[in-house]
């Protein structure tokens, strides 16, 4: 136990003043009475309780010693010396990656890290916490907070994210935000090496849970779908990390979670099993989810968009170089080949092209850039773009175009200059570009290769699918039917959220199959997919790693004795007016 504030030690001089006064006071008065009748009777009952006639006689007095000496008190802010978690600061490191839901059969690896942070919540002694949690990238949850019950939120508002951790950017973060204070770092994660900590031990010492247990695991590595001449072939393929023999029943639903096909597959010990199932009906996906008797389930379902061919961009060897470096820029595959060869392109391969012929086919999507049977027209005027999806990131109304080519009979105009179109599409489905490079600036201005990669995703996605994203991933998707409000939905048809903007888009973080819709229009699928390295479980350990100063050790807590004072304060003017009350001043 010890003392704050000593410095409020001279206010012993108040009740000092009041005991001094109390030996000045006047402590009788002569008063002649007429009769000493009861005199004898009074003097009995004094000696037979002097002590309690005395505190009756100067109940007032001792009740003001007591307020002055419990204010007093207060002020000195006393404290009870117990044993805290070391360190001027504690930062609390959280793994959130799917591999911490092994689970032992009572709780998981993550509750029972929630559980043990609860408990060193109650230890911080009025020390501040931060807290951080680990995912592809390190996130502040809370950052030097004291309040134990605001601790105690965030602990319970914790939640697995699936993602891999990035233990590398982590640990550079937690350089930044250490400084030099004294620190103690607890980290909460399933596996972690020495060597992965860094070098760094002076005034830091790093505290390590690891699982320190071997979990048994049977994965679904990978899975995928393709079309053959019968209907849909799926290929899984099966790894037993266990040392025993295992029974495993692998089920195969379609996109509206309807049961395709089962079937049990034998499992060799630390081998990997592929299983192949054949003439399923056709689908937009596929989802396998394998039953076994393991301690981690996240790794136990996958799902596969049907494989189709994938577009690749040509671009014709007449049109300017500049064309294709930004569609190089998009894509490292687009090729620059000849007009002639661009006849014999087949498939859903986007051509580029100015020969007005192309626009007549129906197999490839085709952009014309330029004309080759007309010649080009001046112009003046501003640019005005009128379907807002085309142009959604690549706004065109600050370029300049000095020339264009007549327009294409029977086609939508998307844009114009001087009410003449600019850009149109045709019928078929194709984008017409009416100048070239060599007519304006576009080609100097941010907004081109954004137009270009707008365009290839408008002319080559498909109509069901956007993908396979990573938990939690952040990327600029483009449907094609313009920025609406497409709600996504789980393959439960459970809502998981509105996607606004069709641009920015942040992917659930629980793996599984997922679709965008909106009113009037078809589902777009899309996966989340749980990353390889979170499919294999290793035996974790607890260490501790560098020291901090002992003195840091120490808790003072003086909340106790401050509430007891105050309420004890509080209940001595209470009586001391009760006092006075009944029985005014006494001598």
């Amino acid at each position: 136990m010890g003392i704050s504030n000593l410095a409020f030690l001279w206010t012993i001089v108040f009740p000092l003043i009041v005991i001094i006064y109390y030996f000045f006071r006047k402590k009788y008065s002569v008063q002649e009475v007429s009769s000493t009748l009861f005199w004898r009777e009074v003097m009995k009952e004094t000696k037979v309780s002097p002590y309690l006639q005395h505190l009756q006689r100067n109940t007032l007095f001792y009740l003001q010693m007591l307020l002055f000496l419990f204010m007093i008190l207060t002020l000195l802010q006393p404290y009870i010396k117990s044993k805290a978690i070391a360190g001027e600061q504690i930062i609390w490191v959280v793994d959130t990656s799917a591999s911490m839901l092994v689970d032992d059969g009572k709780q998981s690896v993550f509750e029972k890290y929630k559980q043990e942070m609860h408990t060193l919540s109650k230890q911080l002694g009025g020390k501040s916490v931060t807290i951080i949690t680990v995912d592809a990238e390190p996130k502040i949850l809370l950052r030097d907070e004291q309040k134990i019950a605001t601790i105690q939120k965030a602990i319970d508002e914790l939640q697995v994210t699936y993602g891999h951790e990035n233990w590398s950017n982590t640990m550079d973060f937690l350089q930044s935000i250490i400084g030099k204070k004294s620190t103690a770092v607890y980290i909460f994660t399933d596996v972690m090496d020495r060597k992965q900590l860094p070098t760094r031990t002076k005034n830091v010492k790093w505290i390590v849970r690891g699982t320190d247990h071997k979990y048994q695991n049977i994965s679904l590595q990978r899975f995928g779908a393709i079309q053959s001449g019968k209907g849909v072939q799926a290929i899984a393929q099966i790894e037993n990390q266990t040392k025993k023999n295992q029974q495993a029943a692998l089920k195969v639903y379609d996109a509206n979670n309807k049961l395709m096909a089962e079937k049990n597959v034998s499992l060799k010990a630390g081998q990997v099993t592929k299983t192949v199932l054949n003439d399923l009906e056709m689908t937009t996906a596929l989802t396998a989810k394998l039953t076994v008797n393991d301690e981690y389930t996240a790794d136990q379902s996958m799902s596969a968009l049907l494989a189709t061919d994938q577009s690749r961009i040509y671009v014709d060897q007449s049109l300017h170089q500049l064309i294709f470096k930004a569609f190089q820029s998009i894509d490292p595959a687009a090729s620059t080949i000849t007009s002639k060869q661009l006849r014999t392109i087949q498939g859903r391969n986007l051509l580029v092209t100015n020969q007005t012929q192309f626009l007549k086919q129906t197999q490839n999507p085709v952009l014309l850039i330029g004309r080759d049977d007309q010649k080009a027209f001046s112009v003046q005027g501003n640019i005005k773009a009128i379907d807002q999806n085309l142009f959604s990131y690549a706004p065109i109304d600050d370029i300049y175009v000095e020339k264009i080519y007549p327009e294409v009979q029977n086609a939508k105009t998307l844009a114009t200059i001087d009410d003449k179109p600019l850009i149109q599409q045709t019928k078929n489905g194709h984008i017409v570009v009416l100048t070239d490079l060599q007519m304006t600036d576009w080609a100097l201005h941010p907004s081109f290769p954004l137009f270009l990669w707008n365009v290839k995703e408008k002319l080559t996605a498909t109509e069901s699918q956007l993908g396979t994203f990573k938990p939690g991933e952040k990327r600029v998707i483009s449907l094609p039917n313009g920025p609406k409000n497409y709600d996504i939905y789980s393959a439960d048809n459970e809502y998981i959220t509105t996607l606004t903007d069709n641009g920015s888009f942040v992917a659930p973080a629980k793996p599984g199959l997922y679709y965008a819709k909106s009113d009037g229009d078809d589902a777009f699928y899309f996966i989340v997919a749980l990353e390889q390295q979170e499919k294999t479980l290793s035996e974790g350990t607890t260490f501790q790693y560098g020291e901090v100063s002992k003195k840091d050790t120490i808790a003072k807590d003086d909340s106790v004795f401050s509430t007891i004072l105050i309420i004890m304060i509080l209940g001595l003017l209470i009586a001391e007016w009760e006092v006075q009350r009944r029985y005014g001043f006494t001598n």
